[in-house]
């Protein structure tokens, strides 16, 4: 297991603030990664989803979820500076609210990865509340031969 702090993920991950929402993770190389974080009572997106019953929107909840299970990938060796993009989400379920001050759980395993290819389940937590969990896949664009060529 690798554990993360803010800066081991800058070297891994290229998003920033306000779009990274990992900031410390403990990873098994090519096998899963695990995270929890407390989400800020003033998160940037709590202002407009929902005034008066704020919650964190689906697709962040998702792209934490991608965040932190990139991180299993690009921690194998050769994978550092590769890029990962999500190409499919199979299944998600949202079944409960994170609310501003909570702290979530996310525990992502890669169940296939061959070819660039990664097939993932995730889910966050908070408490023993499951909020999101979905299914999805994971491609390593370098590995896949014509993806940026547009043919």
């Amino acid at each position: 297991m690798v554990k993360l702090d803010i800066e081991g993920i800058y070297t891994y991950l290229k998003n920033r603030e306000p779009l990274l929402f990992v900031d410390e993770v403990l990873v098994e190389p090519g096998k899963s990664s695990r995270m929890e974080r407390t989400i800020p009572e003033d998160a940037w997106f709590f202002d407009c989803h929902f005034p008066g019953d704020p919650m964190m929107p689906g697709v962040l909840q998702l792209e934490t979820m991608f965040q932190t299970s990139a991180l299993a990938i690009k921690l194998l060796d050769g994978y550092k500076d590769k890029t990962t993009n999500v190409v499919k989400v199979t299944e998600a379920k949202f079944t409960g609210h994170i609310r501003p001050g909570d702290t979530i759980r996310v525990d992502t395993e890669i169940n296939r990865f061959k070819r660039g290819i990664a097939t993932i389940g995730g889910k966050i937590s908070v408490g023993d509340t499951v909020c999101c969990e979905a299914e999805f896949v994971l491609a390593v664009l370098d590995d896949i031969p014509n993806v940026n060529k547009g043919t």
